[in-house]
């Protein structure tokens, strides 16, 4: 008690310890901050990404020797154990432009940034059982741009179509990602054209591209809260996707949804089921090329994970370097209390006493600062985005832009188990570090000691 005693005067008259206390708190919040950033990165794009695409994509390939048809597709695809659910779905690049206005010039900035598009062809009835199209569909923010019937989206009203002149012509309807619709100012009853190339014939020598454009009527948005998705897809029927783009071929892709637990949990399981739908489709003729949603964005997600584990380390080296300002503390504090270890020691005190005084004053300063640090951490990463909002209004700049980032907001991950360890690393090597000091103190002569002016 004693030494727990002289430990606690020692630090406390000493100003420097509060200096030490401080750095390493920062240094700990930071270092939590942006962990917890990070695996909300990761978390937040592994469930935009798990949303956006099927369990498992199969993207079939048109040959000339080996044709098949999609009704065939889709039951092969069906028959495999673990598979619930699939829909066909075409895919195909355009560009756009509000009907009655002028075209931007195709070299022109905009045009190459705004105007381009991805398009994507559905059986609204079969995509809604295998997507989370409804719930995007019911989460667009402005109920204004909503499509009238999520479980009907591509139903129209003609009477609601802003250009009369258009009620009548039978066109076709789409349904818009919300911040296309608020960066264009597009409202349902918009008619909209759109650009993009035919296949022609895909096995003859010279093939024939040729541009098809058409009109069709903005029926409502949707809304996944990935910035990226919804400024650039496109959902259009079907029957109307395959009249306007001259598409030759069944399908672009088959999405796949499997049983909710080998989805959610099993990524073994999923792996089994894609490699079972590979060996179907072989033997029966069919090329296709069958991933998981992981393996169609493992190298995005691992570099957002490498992002994340190389900043860790980074602000590791941080930390560990405040601990040595408590190393810098401690060395002062055993230099200014020669004369009173060598009356510790002339009173009886062992070396490893005298040690265990010095040693008790670097983890108390490493423990204070990792608990602040912890706290202040910890309370950063729950109002992250109100300090966010602060920031930006009080210095008028953006911080975090939804455009790159693919957020609306920070995504912050916390995990009090990992901010304890967090805190109990830096206390064990702020320890560490200072066992020299400490040792240094314990080995002093108590005559030289005593003899220090």
């Amino acid at each position: 008690m004693f030494r727990l005693f002289l430990a606690v005067r020692y630090m406390v008259s000493r100003p420097v310890s509060y200096l030490a206390v401080a750095a390493i708190g920062v240094a700990v919040m930071a270092l939590i901050t942006v962990w917890s950033i990070m695996n909300g990165f990761l978390g937040e794009t592994r469930a935009m990404i798990r949303g956006t695409t099927a369990d498992i994509v199969v993207t079939p390939r048109e040959s000339q020797r080996s044709p098949w048809s999609r009704e065939r597709l889709e039951t092969l695809i069906v028959g495999v154990d673990g598979v619930e659910a699939v829909c066909s779905r075409f895919v195909r690049p355009a560009v756009f432009k509000v009907h009655g206005t002028v075209w931007n010039r195709m070299n022109s900035s905009l045009m190459a940034t705004s105007n381009q598009l991805i398009v994507l062809g559905i059986e609204p009835e079969d995509e809604l059982e295998v997507t989370k199209l409804r719930a995007y569909l019911d989460d667009v923010d402005d109920p204004a741009l909503a499509v009238a019937d999520a479980e009907a989206p591509f139903a129209f009203e003609r009477s609601r179509i802003l250009d009369r002149r258009l009620r009548n012509a039978g066109l076709g309807r789409v349904i818009l990602g919300e911040d296309i619709m608020v960066n264009h100012d597009l409202r349902p009853g918009m008619a909209l054209e759109l650009v993009t190339a035919t296949d022609g014939d895909p096995f003859a020598t010279e093939p024939q591209i040729a541009a098809s454009s058409q009109t069709f009527i903005v029926a409502g948005a949707f809304n996944t809260g990935h910035y990226d998705t919804d400024v650039r897809q496109v959902f259009i029927e079907r029957a109307a996707f395959k009249a306007w783009s001259g598409v030759t071929q069944e399908a672009s892709e088959v999405y796949v949804r499997v049983s909710a637990d080998i989805g959610q949990t099993d990524a073994a399981g999923l792996d089994q089921v894609r490699d079972q739908i590979s060996i179907t489709l072989a033997e029966d003729g069919i090329p296709a090329v069958t991933q998981t949603w992981l393996d169609r964005h493992r190298i995005f997600l691992n570099a957002v994970e490498n992002e994340r584990n190389i900043l860790a380390i980074v602000l590791g080296f941080f930390v560990l370097l405040t601990c040595t300002i408590t190393f810098s503390m401690l060395t002062m504090m055993v230099q200014e209390k020669v004369r009173d270890i060598g009356i510790l020691a002339a009173m009886g005190a062992s070396p490893w006493g005298i040690t265990a005084v010095f040693g008790a004053c670097s983890g108390m300063v490493a423990g204070f600062g990792g608990l602040l640090g912890m706290a202040a951490g910890t309370t950063l990463v729950i109002y992250i985005n109100q300090v966010k909002d602060g920031i930006e209004s009080l210095f008028g700049i953006q911080i975090f832009r939804k455009d790159v980032y693919a957020f609306t907001d920070i995504p912050a991950e916390l995990d009090l188990m990992l901010n304890a360890k967090v805190a109990i690393v830096t206390v064990i090597f702020s320890i560490v570090i200072c066992s020299w000091p400490a040792l240094r103190a314990g080995r002093m002569d108590p005559v030289d000691a005593l003899r220090h002016e």
